[in-house]
């Protein structure tokens, strides 16, 4: 019984994490980080730690780490421990599976999920359209947006707002949003984390993994 009352505190915990970019604290001060995306990733367990544990069994290392020759250079939507952790308890408490661990996840689901969430080459902030503000971003007028398309076949809409500031319109922060026609929203946290061969979006505490 305390364990469930635990995790239900967690979910909740967790449900309430705001979804601005300036919320979560990566521990990046500089964009640029020496080092691969897969050193970013292990050099952070506390955002990280079971995002490397499914990319190593998934057997992707190679890809994170530049030593793939066919993509050199990767955009990582930067999935983050506590998505995949609630994925886990989710396969437990809701489908009833003995799930309690990233090693309990096939190699082929590990592999199938990560890969949702890299796109080939390096797209920064300064790549991305800003949205066309008369329309929704899911407005079939809407011409402001970059469509990116992940490995794994799965795509979804990358643009730019600026937030009004002092009484000016468009005089505060530029934000990076993404969105999915299949899954709406999807919430960002830190963009342009620049290692060696890519750059890392990190998405927020509160993405639902998978719904990208």
């Amino acid at each position: 019984m305390k364990n469930i009352l635990l995790i239900a505190c967690v979910f909740i915990g967790l449900s309430a994490c705001d979804t601005q970019q300036d919320v979560i604290d990566t521990g990046v001060a500089s964009p640029y980080f020496e080092g691969t995306i897969m050193d970013f990733l292990r050099a952070d367990s506390y955002n990280w730690e079971l995002t490397v544990k499914m990319i190593e069994r998934a057997g992707l290392t190679d890809l994170f780490e530049g030593k793939d020759e066919n993509i050199p250079e990767i955009t990582f939507w930067g999935v983050k421990s506590y998505s995949i952790q609630r994925y886990i308890w989710d396969q437990q408490i809701k489908k009833g599976k003995n799930v309690q661990s990233v090693n309990d996840i096939s190699v082929e689901d590990c592999r199938a999920f990560i890969l949702r969430y890299v796109s080939k080459g390096k797209l920064l902030k300064k790549d991305i359209a800003y949205r066309n503000t008369e329309y929704q971003i899911s407005d079939e007028r809407q011409e402001g947006k970059t469509t990116v398309i992940c490995l794994a076949g799965n795509r979804f809409y990358a643009y730019l707002e600026t937030s009004p500031y002092g009484g000016v319109a468009d005089g505060g922060a530029v934000t990076l949003k993404l969105y999915s026609s299949v899954y709406g929203k999807i919430p960002m946290a830190t963009p342009d984390i620049q290692p060696m061969n890519g750059v890392v979006h990190a998405l927020n505490y509160g993405h639902a993994f998978g719904e990208i």
